[in-house]
């Protein structure tokens, strides 16, 4: 036996079991529901917002939301309260527990674990699954998650393989045209099974008939003037530094997993592996693996070449940055075998590919490294929003009518429980509850969702330097337990809590909402009726320093009006409750670009920016004195 068959029958890497992996990757999540910083505001505003209005009644609405545009489901949003509601009965008290939505890159990593299996002539279960898979992500997550599903058609239609089957053998002519058919009738299938209840749902509560997914690709693809690109752009380089930053090492070798395999192949193309079918070898690996790095590779073109960019859209691919990564290590480790194996003896050689399997180890333990940097710094830099919010689930005081005992804050009376009547009060002569107004301005697209604030309070926003459009209120019900306008409740109807009846703003269309990014002003709240108030206040920047006496005290001229004053230090109107750090990145060693992306030790950073230390700012909590 030659040495290249010796280490080709070598045995497997190790792979761990599903329970295993199951339990790795439970932990990672726990972790990350735990820990993880608030990233994406449209994740807040278009799911988390319209998830809490199906369960509680309240929330915030988009325009994406407004039955006149209706470019997101309904049904995407009802899969994920039930095991939302589940957790709300398991744990009552506290109702921050919900996961980020990563739905298409789940549905994007179980269709490539059907790709990885080689073609079949006459099993149609590969090519079901993999196709219910991609259109489960299209169809009720995000449709261009699709464009990831192309690569595995070329697949069926071009690498031929023989199985081993008690059926008559295809005929070689035939063939193609059979995985064709194939391929449109399961298409066929995963659009019945998938579509036509989608429609029904977003039909039951938009009331008119709506197509989500086509909605959405018409206004991303010809949405001409009012498209994704008047809310915000960023340059083409934009996902490849968000790539380094997420996944160093490994997305760099991503990148580069198709030149390798060119590479290989014009060099040493024994080296590329040549997966088993059931009869034996595929004849094209060169082809076959090519397809299989696609997916990727035609992701991150496409969302390149787009002007509006945001690092969720990198999201459907994660799964698929490893497995391009993987075979880069693994073409890599081959070549460094065989050129070693030309300057050694035979007797060396199982040392030499001993040691250049740990020098991919060596790659992955230094990406982890960074990786853990990477995590390390968001927690310390960037974690105080969801700490402030975390806490003023339990800080912020919701009065209770008339009759219940008085509440206490700190040892003294909480002045949100004035009597009814009283100036500010927020019990009215009857007993009602009114509503606790909890109040950001710069800081908006920072806030977690209603989840982190008790039943009883609402969000509200202050009017700030931005002059974009800013998310309103969905049309609630009655005290009565039904819209006051709109639909009407009918006794014989469905009359659940998540029902369209209880839920009109689902269906209501407000008249204020606009597609063209242009500001609203009525939704805006009077800082005179915020009760709490959550701002970032720098310190140590110089402007800051000269303006705070003004600011402080709330003075600003007609002719210049100060929008985002120094709130927090009005001591005479607002009281600090809690309050965590946050990395100033405009002075001090926050300014310089590796210490405020990474954890670094404060020895290295003061070297690394001539002995300044990093400056801070105030992420508070305050009460209205």
């Amino acid at each position: 036996m030659d040495e290249i068959t010796r280490w080709r029958t070598s045995a497997a890497p190790y792979c761990p079991s599903y329970s295993v992996a199951f339990k790795a990757i439970f932990l990672v999540r726990a972790l990350a529901a735990t820990f993880s910083n608030i990233s994406d505001c449209d994740e807040v505003f278009n799911f988390w917002e319209p998830m809490h209005y199906l369960q509680y009644g309240t929330g915030l609405e988009t325009w994406e939301y407004s039955p006149v545009y209706a470019i997101r489901s309904w049904a995407y949003i009802l899969v994920h309260a039930l095991p939302a509601e589940i957790t709300r009965l398991a744990m009552s008290a506290n109702r921050v527990t919900f996961l980020p939505s990563t739905f298409a890159m789940y549905t994007t990593m179980l269709f490539f674990s059907q790709m990885l299996q080689p073609p079949r002539q006459h099993s149609v279960k590969r090519t079901f699954w993999a196709i219910f898979w991609v259109g489960l992500g299209a169809l009720l997550g995000w449709p261009f998650s699709a464009a990831v599903g192309l690569p595995f058609a070329l697949e069926e239609l071009l690498i031929h393989s023989r199985n081993q089957s008690k059926k008559k053998t295809v005929r070689f002519r035939d063939w193609r045209r059979m995985r064709f058919l194939r391929l449109v009738s399961s298409s066929i299938l995963v659009l019945g099974i998938v579509l036509i209840p989608l429609i029904l749902i977003d039909h039951y509560y938009y009331d008119k008939f709506v197509v989500v997914p086509l909605n959405i690709v018409l206004y991303n693809v010809f949405g001409g003037d009012v498209g994704p690109n008047i809310f915000g752009t960023e340059p083409w380089w934009f996902y490849i530094l968000n790539g380094l930053l997420n996944f160093n090492l490994l997305f760099l070798a991503a990148l580069l997993s198709f030149p390798a395999l060119a590479f290989t192949f014009l060099v040493a193309p024994d080296v590329i592996p040549n997966p088993p079918s059931s009869d034996g070898q595929l004849k094209d690996p060169l082809l076959l693996f090519t397809l299989k790095l696609s997916p990727f590779y035609l992701w991150f073109a496409i969302f390149t070449a787009q002007p509006h960019k945001e690092e969720r859209f990198l999201f459907v691919v994660y799964p698929l940055i490893c497995f391009n990564a993987v075979m880069t290590l693994f073409i890599a480790q081959k070549l460094a075998q065989r050129g070693l194996d030309r300057f050694v003896t035979r007797s060396k050689t199982a040392a030499i590919h001993k040691y250049s399997r740990g020098l991919v180890w060596v790659v992955l333990i230094v990406s982890a490294a960074v990786s853990v940097s990477r995590i390390l710094a968001l927690y310390e830099h960037y974690s105080a929003p969801i700490d402030v919010y975390r806490n003023a689930f339990d800080m912020v005081k919701v009065p209770e009518p008339l009759g219940a005992s008085t509440s206490t804050v700190e040892g003294g009376p909480d002045p949100t429980m004035a009597a009814p009547n009283a100036p500010g009060s927020t019990v009215d002569a009857l007993g009602k509850k009114e509503i606790i107004r909890v109040c950001v301005g710069k800081e908006w697209y920072r806030f977690p969702s209603h989840y982190f604030l008790p039943e009883g309070a609402r969000l509200g926003l202050i009017k700030s330097h931005f002059d974009g459009l800013l998310p309103g209120e969905f049309y609630e019900q009655s005290e009565s337990g039904y819209p006051t306008s709109g639909k009407t409740h009918h006794p014989l109807a469905i009359d659940w809590r998540w029902s369209a009846g209880r839920r009109p703003g689902t269906s209501h269309t407000p008249t204020l909402m606009n597609n063209e990014n242009k500001e609203v002003v009525e939704y805006y709240t009077p800082l005179e009726q915020c009760h709490y108030l959550v701002d970032l206040d720098y310190s140590g920047r110089p402007e800051q320093e000269k303006f705070a006496e003004s600011s402080s005290t709330s003075i600003a001229t007609e002719e210049t009006p100060d929008l985002e004053p120094r709130y927090l230090q009005n001591k005479e109107q607002w009281e600090k409750l809690y309050c965590r750090k946050f990395l100033d990145t405009t002075i001090g060693a926050g300014r310089n670009r590796w210490v405020r992306a990474f954890w670094i030790p404060d020895k290295i950073t003061l070297a690394l920016t001539r002995g300044q230390p990093k400056a801070w700012g105030d992420y508070c909590l305050a009460r209205r004195k």
